[in-house]
């Protein structure tokens, strides 16, 4: 719309402009003939009371100065203006708004004829006295034209300020489209989650107590048939099983806890060195902060959001490369980057692997980077993942200082 608002507007202005050129120029002609029409009798210069009287006659029209020339000087003048440095033949020219132009006050006069009378040439006494080389210059106000011109570049303008109002309009509209979708996600994003929640807390509750029953007479079993190589191996892997669904509970019933958090002043030092202590320090390659810093977090389920990234970072990593993990303060926030040395993340999963049950494991269920992203969130910040440029994945856990 812009584009085409614009291309007729420049398309109406340059037709303006012509046409204000065509009415300079008609305007200059019309002076011209009618100088020429009111000086015509007589052999010398116009007075100065027919100067003032063409002068009067056409000011409506646009005649500011008219002067009589003889030479290179000026004979006689009238009215208000110059007509600048004084150049011979009629060529129009337009400085600061008005139009300047000189031509020959009169025809010049055609030879005498020559006549004869007894074999001695004669001249004809009314042309024995040459008339004038004289001049007559122009100064004009093209008002017509100075108005089209006026009138296109008020045009342009208001179709300038137009076209910046419709952008203007264009990018709020598309950032509130933009904000209504997002918001819109976020609602069914939310929905999900609760539907996803109610079920967990179900099945969490329901399973939680057999489970507990299951592992504690599993673990009876194995101390009974320690000795015995064949029900031995049997009975272990009963536990371990046991165990296994015993952390999925525990992970269902962290990612369905309730919002409230308990903030209080901790050194995120401290969370990181607990993190990476329950990690496996051997695995984990750490960068503090060099001063203690206090900021209001939840330091037990912080702690929690982290290990669940170093473990995944350690798992996916070759062995022996140690996981790099760096907190630093940028601006009013507080930034924990997790780096390791696996394949990094499939294009366009950026997302998608902080949904829940979304892994790319064999053994796991997916709920690890879903309950890390929910606990930062809960503190006001983000988390973001992609792919590094030297080779694995890097994971940003921003937290901004509370009231910001």
């Amino acid at each position: 719309m812009c584009a085409v608002l614009l291309s007729a507007v420049l398309f109406i202005r340059r037709s303006a402009m012509e046409s204000s050129s065509l009415v300079v120029r008609g305007m200059a002609n019309v002076l011209m003939h009618s100088g020429l029409e009111a000086f015509r009798e007589g052999s010398g210069p116009p007075s100065q009371q027919s100067l003032d009287a063409f002068l009067a006659a056409n000011q409506e029209g646009g005649l500011r100065y008219v002067a009589i020339i003889e030479d290179g000087r000026v004979l006689e003048s009238s009215g208000e203006g110059s007509l600048g440095e004084i150049q011979d033949g009629p060529l129009l020219r337009i400085e600061a708004g008005r139009g300047r132009f000189i031509h020959r006050l009169r025809k010049p006069k055609p030879e005498a004829p020559v006549t004869t009378s007894g074999g001695a040439p004669t001249v004809d006494p009314a042309h024995q006295e040459p008339r004038r080389n004289l001049r007559i210059g122009y100064e004009f106000e093209p008002v017509t034209a100075l108005e089209l011109t006026d009138r296109a570049q008020r045009l342009l303008f208001i179709a300038a300020v137009s076209c910046v109002g419709i952008l203007g309009l264009a990018f709020a509209f598309s950032r509130s489209l933009a904000q209504r979708e997002a918001l819109a996600a976020e609602l069914e994003r939310g929905r999900r989650l609760a539907a996803l929640g109610t079920m967990s807390a179900v099945l969490a509750h329901e399973l939680r107590n057999p489970l507990a029953s299951l592992k504690g007479h599993a673990q009876l079993l194995a101390e009974r048939v320690e000795r015995d190589e064949v029900l031995r191996p049997k009975a272990d892997r009963i536990v371990g099983e046991a165990v296994r669904l015993e952390q999925l509970m525990n992970d269902l019933l962290s990612f369905v806890r309730s919002g409230e958090l308990r903030r209080t002043g901790t050194d995120p030092n401290e969370v990181l060195r607990a993190a990476v202590e329950a990690t496996g320090e051997s695995s984990v390659q750490a960068h503090y902060l060099p001063s203690r810093e206090q900021w209001e977090l939840d330091a037990g389920r912080f702690q929690q959001a982290l290990e669940n990234v170093l473990r995944n970072a350690v798992q996916v990593s070759p062995a022996g490369q140690r996981v790099e993990v760096d907190v630093a303060q940028e601006g009013k926030s507080l930034v924990f980057i997790v780096r390791d040395y696996g394949p990094g993340i499939p294009k366009g999963d950026e997302e998608r692997i902080f949904e829940p049950f979304v892994t790319g494991r064999l053994r796991g269920v997916g709920l690890g980077l879903a309950i890390t992203r929910r606990i930062v969130e809960l503190h006001g910040g983000s988390v973001s993942a992609k792919t590094h440029s030297g080779g694995g994945a890097e994971f940003r856990l921003i937290v901004p200082a509370r009231g910001t």
